[in-house]
């Protein structure tokens, strides 16, 4: 007996002195001890503004503890079983590593990569050290988020668990006669914490199979489908498509997977793009969701896209300055690990051009792919892909009823139709959301003649479905329908409904608002909305225009809309005589370079012309039309877009009654128009970006509805008339950017709703503008302003400063502090700021990189709620304040190139840190954590993501020596 106790000391021995060499092993090698090192490459030289959190996906679904003498024969195995078959990858520890006397580090290591853990407290549970080792470091795990407990109590009450009376008792009585006092006291708590975590009651159940199949069924509901249900069921049988999906995305995690998402159209293949996106976002460094891709593909092509997936990946808003083309775009993704979804893919070409391969892509970096064609797939070497198959009946009528009903179930006099309707629309989730919503609110009556509609329409076609669902519109609803799907789909919904609005006019002349419609139609699936977008499925899309077109084909003359250019040009060149053309909307995409020549007098044809779009995606500034003359003769125009406008001037006569929008950007106008002042009662945007040879700033004083004004890269724009300002009494957005020989502003100019102006790159403004009190959002970025005046702080709304880049500006007035709502100030690049900006407490962002500052101030510790602070390139500052580290929210620290700072800032308690970029300082000390050397518990590491320590000065040499 003494002899066995002997050993099982002398074994614990060893195994300490082991743990901690191990440990000490890692810390040479590591500086940061545990924290997550990842070292700076020359492409990552500037830091993005934000890095997200980057956590590995889970190697286990499901860790299971257990005392084996108890369950491992009986429960346990149909347990593992059923979780195993059900496609949950589970590590049960005594078949995949062998026991000690002491619990392995290996066996931490399983708990820490596990997503779930069940834990089964049996009788004899509490009686096992080893199973109670487990349980303290589950706990700690969970506390940490890292995790999730499940308790099952097997045969057991959950008060003796939580009180640990009973047989708990006699266990824990047993183990207060050991001398670890300590660990005796940590078993209580776990044990303690898992008895008041509601959990499965085993002798609730009167068969064990059924505790089991419900248990199964709840973690797979939890596992394969992390992403909270919403009321509006979007995601209906999400954990159906994800038990397949899951392990396509888990599997190898350390090396880059493309995974194909196939199926028809319609059948929800953008909802679980949207949904892995969503549940896997953050795993990765960076990731991307690029919606669209067929259609933005041929719309601003791949360069354009490109610049979408980086700007989303590295968290920056402004990538244009980069050379977007793929060579570039694979350098920069290398050494990143991404998840990248690119949504309705329907050519080889798309995926070469913006996912060649996996090489472009750093380990465990995954790329979805969503496509109607499987060739396509197949063409790229795709191997993992996932069939989308249609709703299973409950889900189908799940889904229905949430539409038709907004609840989860029919009510019972209509569960019979539902099914019926159910069983017609073949478990398609877009024909179920849009009939369903068709039906809300409807009659039985209404309901049996649909239902006799669907069933005559053949072989259950999707098209016959949604073509039912429209005639059931009235006819405004169609209208809109038709305008948004054709016209608008993607464009925000208040500037739709502000052109719009002025297309329906009553009997009386009395304009009718089309937000009611537009509701209803959101009410009935037909349209959506997305980040104030309105969207129309490509399937409704493809129906309207067939609707607009139908019984038209040889005469397009009289349809509703033209957006084919075959068809544009034939009308504008064929000579109709008399015959009337009934046309309101012509939207042509200019950008595959084809030329139109418009036949002089032919707008004299079209009295109902309202929406006039001729515009391009490409940079290309050289009109495509010809024409003479004719905007003259549209007096309903209420939207007017044309790119590259060629002529000098708009007509004088010109009617601007009805104008809701006006954009004529890349054009060759020097004067918007000519003559005597127009009615411009019902304008809201002007957009007049890139008319570089425009001299004059347009007369806006009857413009009263105005809302936002675009002149940037006006380049021979050099003053604003006051006057034509001052009535501008609802202008919110005023973007004046790059306007290089603008000198100022009008003085005393108060516009009572801007909230927005922008003067970034006017390099001739020399002075800081006198501007409305409203504004929240301000940029002078590449200005020459010497001077922020004291009277700065009558902008009491201010949110957002930008100065960057003003080589002239010196420091900011002390007042500035007064600034109660100030989120977010850039002053990077202003070598003349020598110190520290008084900001007051609510800053959030704080870019200061490249300045002259010297020293940042104690009160720094008074920002409490500061995200980002950016003093990179600050060579004259030589450390930080002891009080940072009481910014228990700051999540990105950038002190790369600072050379005078030798000591590490203190950022104890900094456990939310996502960034710390020490790149180029002078720090020799080994950065510790708050413990100042002490072995901190795995699960306590403070989870810095990203830290940059590549080529510190004087720690090259002794990193090198410890490899």
């Amino acid at each position: 007996m003494a002899l066995t106790f002997l050993l099982g000391v002398f074994s614990f021995i060893v195994f300490c002195l082991g743990l901690r060499r191990l440990l000490h092993s890692d810390k040479r090698k590591n500086p940061t001890h545990l924290l997550h090192h990842v070292t700076s490459t020359t492409a990552d030289a500037s830091p993005s503004l934000q890095s997200p959190s980057s956590r590995p996906l889970w190697k286990y679904d499901v860790f299971l503890s257990f005392r084996g003498t108890d369950v491992r024969k009986g429960f346990l195995s149909h347990l593992y079983k059923a979780l195993t078959d059900n496609g949950i990858h589970t590590f049960r520890d005594d078949t995949e590593l062998q026991r000690g006397n002491f619990i392995s580090p290996a066996l931490l290591g399983a708990i820490e990569q596990s997503r779930f853990a069940v834990v089964v407290l049996s009788e004899n549970y509490a009686t096992s050290r080893w199973c109670l080792q487990e349980l303290v470091h589950i706990t700690k795990c969970v506390k940490k988020k890292q995790m999730e407990l499940i308790p099952v109590f097997f045969g057991v009450d959950p008060s003796h668990v939580k009180r640990q009376s009973g047989n708990f008792a006699k266990a824990f009585a047993e183990h207060d006669k050991r001398p670890n006092k300590d660990a005796v006291e940590s078993w209580r708590k776990a044990m303690a914490t898992v008895g008041f975590i509601s959990g499965w009651d085993s002798r609730n159940w009167n068969e064990e199979s059924k505790l089991i199949e419900e248990l199964v069924q709840d973690l797979s509901e939890r596992l394969f489908s992390p992403v909270s249900t919403s009321d509006n069921g979007e995601w209906i049988g999400m954990s159906t498509h994800m038990r397949s999906i899951y392990p396509l995305m888990r599997e190898d995690p350390n090396d880059v997977r493309m995974v194909g998402i196939w199926g028809m159209g319609g059948i929800g293949k953008t909802t679980i793009a949207k949904y892995i996106y969503k549940a896997f976002l953050n795993k990765f460094d960076g990731a991307c969701l690029l919606e669209n891709v067929k259609r933005d593909f041929k719309r601003h092509g791949p360069s354009h896209l490109r610049e979408k997936i980086l700007s989303e990946i590295f968290r920056k808003k402004d990538m244009n300055t980069w050379n977007k083309d793929s060579d570039v775009m694979k350098q920069r993704l290398q050494g990143k690990k991404v998840l990248l979804v690119l949504d309705d893919v329907d050519d080889i070409q798309q995926l070469e051009e913006l996912a060649g391969s996996s090489h472009w892509f750093g380990p465990g970096s995954r790329i979805v792919i969503t496509t109607r064609d499987r060739r396509v797939l197949d063409q790229h070497d795709v191997e993992r892909i996932y069939e989308v198959k249609p709703l299973r009946t409950t889900q189908a009528l799940q889904l229905f009823s949430k539409h038709a009903f907004k609840q989860p179930r029919p009510s019972e006099d209509y569960r019979e139709l539902s099914l019926d309707v159910v069983e017609q629309l073949g478990g398609l989730p877009l024909a179920i959301q849009v009939v369903g919503g068709s039906l809300y609110r409807r009659e039985l009556e209404f309901w049996e003649d649909k239902l006799d509609l669907l069933r005559n329409n053949g072989d259950n076609s999707v098209f016959k479905a949604l073509k039912v669902s429209y005639e059931a519109l009235d006819e405004i609803e169609k209208k809109i329908f038709l305008y948004v799907a054709v016209c608008f789909n993607g464009v925000y919904m208040d500037r739709v409904r502000k052109v719009l609005d002025l297309c329906f006019v009553s009997s009386r002349r009395r304009v009718l608002p089309t937000r009611p419609s537009i509701v209803a139609l959101m009410e009935k699936c037909m349209i959506s909305l997305s980040k104030k977008r309105l969207w129309v499925h490509d399937l409704l899309q493809d129906m309207a225009e067939d609707i607009v077109c139908e019984g038209k084909d040889e005469r397009p003359w009289k349809r509703l809309m033209l957006w084919d250019f075959e068809d544009i040009n034939h009308v504008f060149s064929t000579n109709m005589g008399d015959e009337a053309i009934d046309v309101e909307s012509i939207f042509l995409d200019m950008s595959e370079g084809n030329e139109l020549s418009i036949t002089p007098g032919i707008f004299k044809k079209m009295p109902n012309l309202k929406l006039l779009k001729f515009y391009t995606n490409s940079s290309v500034e050289e009109s495509r039309t010809r024409m003479l003359d004719g905007l003259e003769y549209l007096p309903t125009l209420r939207y007017l877009r044309w790119d590259a406008y060629h002529l000098k001037s708009l007509p004088s006569q010109f009617c601007t009654s009805f104008l809701v929008e006006l954009n004529l950007s890349h054009s060759s106008i020097e004067t918007v128009w000519s003559g005597s002042q127009q009615d411009l009662g019902n304008l809201r945007s002007l957009n007049l970006i890139r008319c570089k040879h425009l001299n004059e700033f347009p007369d806006l004083s009857k413009a009263t509805n105005l809302e936002s004004l675009k002149l940037s890269n006006c380049d021979n724009l050099v003053e604003i008339p006051g006057s034509s300002l001052r009535q501008l009494n609802k202008l919110v957005h005023f973007k004046l950017s790059n306007c290089k020989n603008l000198k100022n502003l009008p003085n005393n100019i108060n516009l009572k709703s801007l909230r927005s102006l922008h003067l970034d790159g006017c390099s001739s403004l020399e002075e800081f503008p006198f501007i409305s009190v409203t504004v929240e959002k301000l940029l002078l970025n590449k200005t020459s302003i010497q001077q922020v005046p004291p009277s700065i702080e009558r902008l009491t709304r201010l949110k957002d400063i930008h100065l960057s880049d003003c080589k002239k500006l010196m420091n900011l007035p002390d007042c500035i502090k007064n600034l109660k709502f100030l989120n977010d100030l850039g002053l990077a690049n202003c070598p003349n700021v020598t110190s520290f900006p008084q900001v007051g407490t609510n800053i959030r962002w704080l870019n200061l990189n490249k300045t002259s500052i010297q020293e940042v101030p104690s009160t720094i510790g008074d920002k409490s709620e500061l995200r980002f602070l950016n003093m990179s390139g600050c060579e004259k500052l030589v450390s930080l304040p002891p009080t940072v580290k009481k910014l228990q929210q700051l999540k990105y620290l950038y002190l790369r190139g600072c050379v005078n700072v030798t000591e590490s800032p203190n950022l104890a308690g900094g456990n939310t840190m996502k960034a710390l970029d020490l790149h180029g300082t002078s720090i020799t000390e080994e950065l510790v954590d708050s413990n100042k050397g002490e072995e901190p518990p795995q699960c306590e590491v403070p989870v810095i993501r990203r830290f940059f320590m590549k080529n510190v000065r004087g720690r090259s040499k002794k990193r090198k020596s410890n490899r």
